[in-house]
């Protein structure tokens, strides 16, 4: 991707940060051609708002390519957050689980096993906030989607569970409710059975670059619960 293609999709993206959903898609002149096209993009945009990135929501790709798409830092919120709806206006929620890295996985050559990265983190529940800069959502193309961090809104991250390997994550009972009415409820729901798997395909996809920095976190999204919240 040309950098001034680059530029111009990543000001539009943080200009609808700002101000609202906008545009349908991405123009023609600076559409993502590819997944690192996307990744790029959000890289860019980050930059063009002075974002730090605090962790990644990952999902794979239709040919199975790992997507990531960055939590601001901004938008990380903990415990018993409050959010403003005008500032998501999309406000759908997912419930997911997370994990922070609780040490850092740095640059290597060979690949990091599951058992070296369920070892350097900790799990916790979360909410992710779904929210979208294109006014078209759900239609805009999937690397547009990709492109605007994989339309996260924001992201609430629970209280770290010590324990969590005691738990069977491919099993968990998991309710969503909203003012004390259950929206959904399920048993397990991630679409690779076990969560830590995406976790583990991110460290290894950025092992060839930056690696993952003590801190930072991944949320597992998939086929999980969802709801939208209506005010």
């Amino acid at each position: 991707m040309k950098p001034d293609a680059l530029d111009a999709a990543a000001r539009l993206l943080a200009e609808a940060r700002r101000h609202g959903p906008t545009p349908d898609a991405l123009p023609a002149s600076c559409h993502p051609a590819t997944l690192d096209d996307a990744h790029a993009i959000q890289a860019a945009t980050a930059l063009l708002l002075r974002e730090s990135v605090a962790g990644w929501k990952v999902g794979a790709t239709p040919d199975g390519r790992l997507a990531r798409g960055a939590i601001f830092a901004s938008r990380l919120l903990h415990g018993d957050a409050r959010l403003r709806a005008a500032s998501v206006p999309l406000l759908g929620v997912e419930c997911e689980i997370g994990f922070r890295f609780d040490r850092a996985l740095p640059p290597r050559a060979h690949v990091y096993t599951y058992d070296e990265v369920a070892a350097a983190v900790t799990a916790f529940p979360g909410i992710e906030i779904v929210d979208s800069r294109f006014r078209g959502y759900p239609n805009a193309p999937p690397l547009d989607r990709i492109a605007d961090c994989m339309s996260n809104g924001a992201y609430i991250a629970g209280a770290p569970r010590a324990d969590w390997r005691d738990f069977d994550l491919e099993t968990l009972d998991a309710e969503l409710a909203i003012d004390g009415h259950t929206i959904q409820r399920r048993i397990g729901g991630h679409p690779t059975k076990d969560p830590l798997l995406p976790a583990v395909a991110l460290v290894n996809d950025l092992r060839v670059g930056e690696g993952v920095a003590a801190g930072r976190i991944v949320t597992t999204s998939g086929k999980g619960l969802t709801g939208k919240v209506v005010l």
